[in-house]
């Protein structure tokens, strides 16, 4: 690629990306959820709730009592507790001590587990009965900490990790004092059993057995956008290819992969991993040899992207890495682009462009590859069969 074409290249690139960055503002302005405040008073105020993903827990919310109406800034003052039903998300304000421990510092004695500091916000409930209730407080830098309230008392689970320097040596210490306080808070029912890990669903397995109800109850609880999801979908679509020495018209092509949704405010990201094939083709077809046997078009290809939006049709758009085995064409770095519905069926548009060729004499632009996508929830499937 001459240097003429390698700056409108560049230029077309910066432009691209540019937009992307516009495009997804403008889209992540979170969306507005069917849901209800109440007030200080007791009384349950419908209405919509602005979510956005909440990879640190609220101090207020925005609240409209009607789709196009004024919207209001509503904290703790005014609305003690929040749902969001589509999520089925129980939020409760609480006011919490806040430990100071930084992962970042090495500690030369142990760090203090005094709370210092306090702050009111809003915790997401995890699972509630007769006798306690599990809640989730999500501090600046995304960790969980998880409180159990019982008998109108709060308690923070604790479990911190930090390194601290003994005799000239760093370690990482695993605080894991939850192990120990879990059962003694909740000692006086029958035994739930041991203590698992410092997560949601262990730990809400555990408050639910000691309340007497399902361990089931806790799954139900947790909305899907609160964990990492990962989907196996299958591709069928066409595509051809063409430069120096390589000329495949149209053809079939059929692959299958794995999706991995990231959890929580990152929900509308995703990486994924795809093995494609168009089968067994004669190397007359492909590179216009006289003679040639017949070779088998496999493609690995690994990406990431995000969706826009909320709705059941969302716009997706991201960047893969794409090369065929045994060479047969050369790589591509370059975007994907699509429209989906409800994220299970996709129509994709792929290797229409090629970054790789600000580095190569590869063209930037090719024909695409347009395929259709079927995308499976394990999460989903495996819970079922429970």
């Amino acid at each position: 690629m001459n240097s003429a074409l390698r700056r409108k290249s560049c230029c077309f690139i910066a432009g691209v990306l540019l937009a992307v960055i516009a495009v997804t503002q403008s889209f992540g302005q979170g969306r507005m959820l069917d849901g209800y405040i109440v007030s200080t008073q007791g009384d349950t105020v419908r209405g919509f709730i602005r979510y956005d993903g909440w990879g640190t827990s609220p101090m207020a919310v925005d609240f409209v009592k009607e789709k196009g109406g004024q919207i209001e800034r509503v904290g703790a003052d005014a609305a003690p507790q929040f749902f969001l039903t589509p999520l089925n998300e129980h939020y409760i304000s609480k006011r919490i001590g806040v430990l100071n421990i930084d992962l970042s510092i090495t500690y030369e004695i142990a760090p203090s587990f005094e709370a210092k500091d306090s702050v009111t916000v809003y915790l997401r409930e995890i699972t509630s009965g007769p006798k306690a209730t599990l809640l989730e407080y999500l501090d600046l830098t995304e960790r969980p900490h998880y409180f159990v309230e019982k008998d109108g008392k709060l308690t923070e689970l604790l479990y911190y990790p930090f390194y601290r320097l003994i005799r000239g040596r760093k370690y990482l210490i695993q605080y894991d004092e939850y192990e120990r306080q879990l059962p003694a808070l909740l000692s006086d029912g029958a035994d739930p059993g041991p203590v698992r890990g410092y997560s949601a669903r262990d730990l809400g397995r555990y408050v639910d057995r000691y309340n007497g109800v399902s361990d089931k109850a806790v799954s139900k609880a947790l909305s899907a956008e609160s964990e990492m999801e990962i989907d196996f979908f299958v591709m069928g679509g066409v595509e051809s290819w063409k430069e120096e020495e390589v000329n495949l018209k149209t053809k079939p092509t059929f692959g299958a992969g794995l999706r991995v949704n990231l959890p929580r405010r990152f929900h509308n990201r995703y990486f994924k991993i795809l093995f494609s094939s168009q089968g067994s083709i004669s190397e007359t077809e492909i590179y216009g040899y006289t003679f040639g046997q017949n070779i088998k078009l496999n493609t690995l290809e690994v990406g990431a992207g995000t969706y826009m939006g909320s709705g059941n049709f969302r716009p997706n758009l991201g960047f893969e890495y794409s090369f065929g085995f045994k060479g047969w064409r050369s790589t591509i770095l370059g975007p994907h682009a699509g429209i989906s519905f409800r994220r299970q069926l996709s129509l994709e548009v792929s290797h229409f462009a090629n970054f790789g060729s600000l580095f190569s004499d590869v063209g930037f632009f090719n024909q695409p590859r347009i395929s259709l996508n079927y995308y499976l929830n394990l999460n989903k499937l495996f819970k079922s069969r429970k």
